[in-house]
């Protein structure tokens, strides 16, 4: 379930097509998405959208403007003459993304754990069979390459996220990009690892939905802060890495060319816009 919301998440925030398509079609896009793990039955289906179509209504309503009002924050940061964003400046911003993230996981919490209690045990074996296939995608990707190409793959797709927002790299801001990848090392076994440690968790708390009358907060609980169960040598290293990639940004930005900048600064204008013209309209408090 978790991976089906980071994915619209996702496509919210960092296509390269813009929020506004996507935004539009997560009433079918998610459903979508869903059967790719889950076979649902026609009941599961309709609440299923039902529900959907009640939180993407409280999302436009409540969210959107605070990403807008967020992505014109950040701008006026970067606008700023004659002083570039510090290291803090870049942890606020990966903060406020965090609560965003986790905001929205407390939302829909409890109607996604609603859903997993009507679930067959059949379904619940056909949805992680499904997600271990996931798994086994992402270790052939990800983690059994030999380390050089694991380090020059993670290089190619930090280089095309940066490119995204600011354009064409430089040479020296490549050659930044390729130390810290080097710097992080052939982490993603570990990361995988932890992947498939949260997934049992979530197995564990759903063999429990019928029998525990507080399954939904803790289900909804794991959602928001899934963090609980990582180890203290994955959360080590995973501080380690957040602290290598805020070095990355904070180096990028004082490498910024003029031309970067004003590109940076229409890209996040764009996103703004986009966002804000996506809000719905908030009805008086005494509108029927």
């Amino acid at each position: 379930m978790r991976s089906f919301l980071i994915a619209a998440l996702t496509l919210l925030l960092i296509t390269a097509c813009g929020p506004r398509w996507y935004y539009h079609h997560l009433d079918w896009m998610i459903p979508w998405y869903v059967d790719d793990y889950l076979a649902l039955d026609s009941g599961q289906r309709n609440e299923l959208e039902r529900r959907l179509a009640i939180q993407l209504n409280w999302h436009c309503r409540t969210q959107l403007t605070e990403y807008a009002t967020f992505l014109k924050s950040v701008s006026r940061d970067f606008q700023t003459p004659d002083k570039n964003v510090t290291r803090e400046q870049f942890v606020s911003y990966l903060q406020s993304l965090n609560q965003y993230w986790k905001d929205l996981m407390a939302q829909i919490g409890p109607d996604v754990a609603d859903i997993v209690i009507t679930a067959s045990d059949d379904q619940i074996d056909e949805l992680f069979r499904n997600i271990e296939k996931d798994n086994l995608e992402r270790q052939r990707i990800y983690v059994d390459p030999p380390e050089r190409e694991i380090l020059q793959n993670r290089t190619d797709r930090m280089v095309e996220r940066l490119e995204r927002w600011i354009g064409t790299l430089t040479d020296t801001q490549y050659d930044a990009v390729q130390q810290w990848s080097q710097d992080m090392g052939a982490t993603t076994d570990q990361w995988l690892a932890n992947r498939r440690r949260t997934q049992q968790a979530f197995r564990k708390l759903m063999a429990t939905r019928r029998i525990d009358s507080a399954f939904k907060e803790k289900f909804t609980a794991l959602l928001v802060s899934p963090e609980v169960v990582r180890t203290k040598a994955y959360q080590a290293q995973l501080d380690r890495n957040i602290a290598l990639m805020l070095n990355l940004l904070t180096d990028i930005e004082q490498m910024l060319t003029d031309a970067q900048r004003s590109h940076l600064l229409a890209y996040l204008e764009s996103l703004a816009e986009d966002f804000d013209r996506l809000a719905c309209e908030i009805p008086p408090k005494d509108a029927p």
